[in-house]
């Protein structure tokens, strides 16, 4: 016994005598009760093996990022179990808040699409009739803008006209911010379509992130893929002609930066050119989403 807890055990023996009251010990606040949540896929047929095990990571990874601890899940038949504590959630209130908005939590998620440019992207987007187009785009954007109520949808980039004899490809948008005042405009480039990128197996997509993070000081996102998306990666940069083609990164359908590939890329590499303001939630987006979305079809206290 140490000479600081004998003294202790002294005074507090002699404290009654001496009319001495020593405080109470503080109470231990009760931990906030442990809940299982009932997730359903929402899609047709059965999860492969590779995609169960990414949707259970995901939904762990996803729970613990807004502050869940002790996170379980479990698969029964077509549902995932998955039991949740408050763990840094202080209060019943937030407790209850973060699990009513989880549902749009874990199927939050960035599209990212890499695509090849093509090399006279240049020189077809001043072609007459692609500028026409884009005029009539344009005309549309503006018309939605300012008159939401008469647009059942937003507008879509206008298709290249087939007579460009460009089967395959399809027109991009890229909004260009200028670093000093943060002004920006928009241009737009040809790009190969998802689908003829898919059909070549040269497609890396937002499915084959495996880390996203915000690097602070170089001010751009870096990202790390899967196995499976470095090889893609590698076969596609391995196609172009490098220090001349170049390689679109699409967020959401919007090309956000369209470097110049100058050595053949694998597992990692980053994207520039994103708004701070937006940066944070497309790291989350991309930051180990779940395969298929889900929907909460039970909540309810562990052990009922």
């Amino acid at each position: 016994m140490s000479l600081l807890s004998l003294l202790l055990g002294i005074l507090t023996a002699l404290a009654p005598i001496a009319g001495v009251k020593f405080p109470e010990p503080a109470a231990q606040e009760a931990a906030l009760p442990a809940r299982e949540l009932v997730l359903e896929p929402q899609c047709e047929g059965e999860l492969t093996g590779r995609e169960e095990v990414r949707m259970i990571a995901a939904i762990r990874y996803r729970c613990e990022l807004v502050g869940l601890r002790e996170v379980q899940v479990r698969r029964e038949g077509r549902h995932f179990l998955v039991q949740v504590s408050s763990g840094l959630i202080p209060t019943m209130e937030e407790y209850t808040e973060t699990l009513d908005e989880l549902e749009s939590v874990l199927n939050e998620r960035t599209s990212m699409q890499l695509l090849r440019v093509h090399p006279d992207s240049e020189l077809l987007m001043r072609d007459g009739e692609v500028q026409e187009l884009l005029a009539e785009y344009e005309t549309a954007v503006v018309a939605h803008e300012e008159h939401p109520e008469l647009n059942d949808a937003a507008p879509q980039v206008p298709p290249l006209p087939a007579r460009l004899g460009l089967p395959g490809y399809m027109l991009a948008e890229h909004r260009v911010v200028s670093p000093e005042d943060g002004s920006g405009y928009y241009e737009y480039m040809v790009v190969q379509r998802p689908e003829a990128a898919a059909a070549d197996e040269m497609l890396v997509t937002e499915l084959e992130v495996d880390r996203a993070a915000m690097d602070v000081l170089r001010g751009h996102i870096d990202v790390e893929l899967t196995a499976r998306g470095g090889e893609t990666l590698t076969r596609l940069t391995r196609s172009m002609s490098l220090g001349k083609d170049r390689l679109a990164i699409l967020l959401n359908g919007a090309i956000v930066c369209a470097p110049v590939v100058h050595a053949e890329l694998g597992c990692t590499f980053f994207i520039s050119g994103i708004e701070d303001d937006v940066s944070e939630r497309v790291v989350f987006g991309l930051a180990m989403h779940l395969p298929v979305p889900v929907k909460i079809v039970g909540r309810r206290p562990v052990g009922k």
